[in-house]
């Protein structure tokens, strides 16, 4: 007898039905349009390097990818375009033609340009998302770092499409109610409640499950409605009263860590948790795992709700393979990897 499999057919079984859908069938897609939106990719913008260009730098529409601090490299820079074109390609034209109307950068530098002295790049980078904010100069910006805290090389990994499903969510659909970006904010909440019945079924069978903190990506955007596993209030431990705290210099976190970046008054959440499925969907290897709970598996085909591919298959419900993540799977499926 296969303990393993019999008890997932069960966590299946009562998760699906819960979630209202079948794991092998999305009900709700539709086939995909043509791709023959162009998004124009750039490598360079004229007259625009330093802090004081940046009023007068002239963007086009279309996604920019410059080498903004000096030690980036002509080689990082290509990897990143390459990815960049891969999910314009793979992209429902819907999304492509949302690309092509927008103003983005991504930018190529150290983790340290913008850290607590920024460099000449950093203040560059840092003037353009003053401009963002203001509506001005471009419409996103996001930063790959060459050389992040721990030394790595984001270009030799898959964060460029992190970056970019971010991008996507925060500056170029912005809740401005395109059937996409509608239907993101519908899968997010679907995932929501998916994360509660997973936990019903997992809590039958004594098995561990998925949760989800939302705090980290809130913003000060989150409401009563939260994701299975996020605190309310959002806290974290003072250093010197040894005591939880929801103010952290100065700022109010009890509904979500501020974004110093990210200015917008959304909640960052199911822009950063798709950029991270569509990374793990790509290759496993390379993925950054979002989810902040210890006891998460980064293994297993993505809520298949089946023990392939883990090595203890009662870790089921929390790994990739729960069921809770099918809406956002079926999301990326429809209107991300549209055309691969």
């Amino acid at each position: 007898m296969n303990l393993g499999r019999i008890t997932t057919a069960v966590l299946i079984a009562s998760t699906l039905s819960a979630c209202g859908g079948s794991n092998d069938s999305n009900n709700n897609s539709t086939p995909a349009k043509p791709s023959s939106t162009k998004v124009n990719v750039f490598s360079s913008v004229a007259n625009c390097a330093v802090k004081g260009d940046v009023p007068n730098c002239h963007f086009e529409n279309g996604i920019y990818v410059l080498n903004i601090g000096k030690n980036a490299t002509s080689v990082q820079q290509k990897r990143v375009i390459a990815q960049v074109n891969n999910m314009m390609k793979w992209a429902h034209d819907d999304v492509r033609k949302q690309f092509a109307n927008k103003r983005i950068v991504i930018g190529l530098m150290e983790a340290s340009d913008v850290g607590e002295r920024p460099t000449p790049a950093g203040e560059f980078a840092m003037k353009l998302n003053e401009q963002k904010q203001k509506g001005l100069t471009i419409d996103g910006i996001e930063l790959v770092y060459i050389k992040n805290e721990d030394g790595t090389d984001e270009s030799t990994r898959l964060t460029t499409y992190q970056k970019l499903l971010q991008v996507y969510d925060y500056y170029v659909d912005a809740n401005n109610n395109s059937t996409a970006g509608t239907e993101l904010t519908a899968a997010y909440q679907q995932f929501k409640r998916a994360l509660k019945s997973a936990k019903v079924a997992a809590d039958a069978n004594k098995l561990e499950y998925l949760t989800f903190n939302e705090c980290n990506y809130g913003n000060q955007q989150l409401g009563a409605d939260r994701a299975l596993g996020t605190p309310s209030p959002c806290t974290v431990i003072d250093e010197d009263k040894g005591k939880p705290t929801s103010m952290v210099d100065g700022e109010d976190i009890s509904n979500g860590k501020p974004d110093m970046t990210h200015r917008v008054k959304l909640n960052l959440n199911p822009g950063a948790l798709l950029g991270s499925l569509y990374e793990y969907k790509l290759d496993p290897s390379k993925n950054e795992v979002p989810f902040s709970n210890s006891g998460f598996v980064d293994q297993g085909v993505v809520a298949s709700g089946q023990p392939d591919g883990l090595t203890d298959p009662k870790k089921v419900m929390n790994s990739w393979a729960t069921p809770a993540i099918k809406p956002l799977n079926d999301y990326l499926n429809k209107w991300f990897f549209a055309n691969k």
